[in-house]
């Protein structure tokens, strides 16, 4: 995780949004698990043999992901790391709800640019009780609009909206794998913020004073 993205998620915690760093992500099949070993290896495969990327110990929760045989494929709760962890080291703690009445909130819409991204998103979504965006629209020359939902923008500050742009700008960059991109959160108009690469590097573009809160 970069700088960048580090200083969006601290900062809208600081806004009221703290569920941001504690749960960075929700996936399908989406079961949360509790770690009941001392210390376990979160490993880059399904395998006794496959490289160790980090650890969790007990009591941290992991969402799972995926299963192959006895292993499961989690990501962490409190790192956001992803692995595989043997299935007798965790134990099931909340059964997903993905099917019934918070389906919605398991895709958030940013599935074909970055699963990671959208699974962080899905899970801020599950935290906070709505969706952050309502509609994700991508064009042919690099271009992304994200538009918010209305209970988004009315719970977020000013400052909120502009580190969610610039982490949305990072994410597109990293999608396009570093070629000139545009983003713009907001609806056509006076209201959005706009971050588009220029020969003099990424600019800026605020919402009128007042336009949003």
């Amino acid at each position: 995780m970069s700088r960048m993205t580090k200083t969006f998620l601290g900062t809208l915690a600081g806004v009221g949004v703290a569920a941001l760093v504690a749960l960075p992500a929700a996936a399908a099949p989406g079961d949360i698990h509790t770690v009941t070993g001392e210390k376990v290896n979160l490993r880059a495969a399904p395998s006794d043999n496959a490289s160790v990327r980090s650890t969790v110990t007990r009591g941290d929760e992991v969402i799972e992901l995926k299963q192959e045989g006895n292993w499961i494929g989690v990501r962490s709760m409190r790192t956001g790391e992803e692995g595989w962890v043997f299935g007798d080291l965790v134990k099931r703690q909340t059964p997903s709800t993905l099917g019934g009445a918070s389906s919605a909130a398991s895709d958030a819409g940013f599935g074909r640019i970055s699963s990671g991204f959208d699974g962080l998103m899905a899970g801020i979504n599950n935290q906070l009780g709505y969706r952050f965006a309502e509609r994700v629209e991508q064009s042919g020359n690099g271009a992304l609009r994200v538009i918010p939902t209305q209970e988004w923008l009315y719970n977020t500050s000013r400052e909120a909206k502009i580190y969610a742009a610039l982490a949305l700008y990072e994410m597109w960059k990293n999608h396009n794998n570093g070629r000139p991109v545009s983003v713009a959160l907001g609806s056509p108009g006076s209201s959005a913020i706009g971050i588009e690469d220029s020969g003099r590097g990424p600019e800026l573009s605020l919402p009128v004073m007042g336009a949003s809160k």
